[in-house]
This record gives C-alpha cells, sequence and structure tokens, in this order.
C-alpha cells in the first residue's frame, strides 16, 4: 500500500490491526480486505490508529464500514490511537454525533461525542 501500512497481530484475547500512513482511497481497498481478515479471526478486533498521518472521506466510510460488520458479526470492534487528522477529517465531515446510527443499537459508534473510543 502505498503511503500506509497495516499490520495484524492475533493476540490472546483479540486481533490488532495497527495502521500507519494515509488512509485514503488510494489504498481503500488493502485497507478493507485487511480489516475482513481481522474479522475472520471471530475475536474483538481493535484497530489502532496512533500511526495515521492523513484521512479522506474513504478512510472515513472504511471505519463506519469496520463498526457495520461489527454489528453485523457480533465481532466487539474498538478503535483506539488519539490522532489529530482523523479528529480534524472526522469534524470537518460532521461526523461526531449524539448518537449513532440505525445499526448502532448497542452505543458502540466511534463517532458518538460521549465515547472516548477516538476522541473526536
Amino acid at each position: 500500500m502505498e503511503g500506509a501500512q497495516v499490520k495484524i497481530s492475533k493476540k490472546k484475547d483479540r486481533t490488532l490491526v495497527t495502521f500507519s500512513g494515509e488512509m485514503t482511497v488510494v489504498n481503500a481497498g488493502e485497507f478493507r480486505k485487511r480489516l475482513l481478515e481481522a474479522f475472520a479471526t471471530g475475536k474483538p478486533v481493535e484497530v489502532s490508529l496512533a500511526g495515521l498521518t492523513a484521512i479522506d472521506v474513504t478512510g472515513l466510510q472504511l471505519l463506519c464500514s469496520c463498526h457495520r460488520t461489527s454489528v453485523a458479526r457480533a465481532i466487539p470492534c474498538t478503535v483506539t490511537g488519539r490522532n489529530e487528522a482523523l479528529a480534524a477529517t472526522a469534524e470537518v465531515a460532521g461526523l461526531p454525533r449524539l448518537k449513532g446510527c440505525v445499526q448502532d443499537v448497542g452505543g458502540t459508534c466511534i463517532w458518538r461525542l460521549d465515547t472516548d473510543k477516538v476522541t473526536v
């Protein structure tokens, strides 16, 4: 992936997906593929974005898709790593919200203002 790196680490209690670099339309297909690999383990998934340097709308959509996959498969997923690039882009896109989308019946949306999952 040009300008980005994704590492999957299988831990005892979860699958850790560590992303660094730019999460943009250029590498969206590869990042999507790696997220699906992580969910295939059946263990809770943690996506670490501490190394994220840039994100575009496609990257934001991938994170929403990751949450929908988590809900659909009943596999917990968390997004960690305070990141200014993510926070700024999410804010401009209007993603921070008081409640999640229709699929967010468990209150796990990463964009909710009352959560510290991404700290946007």
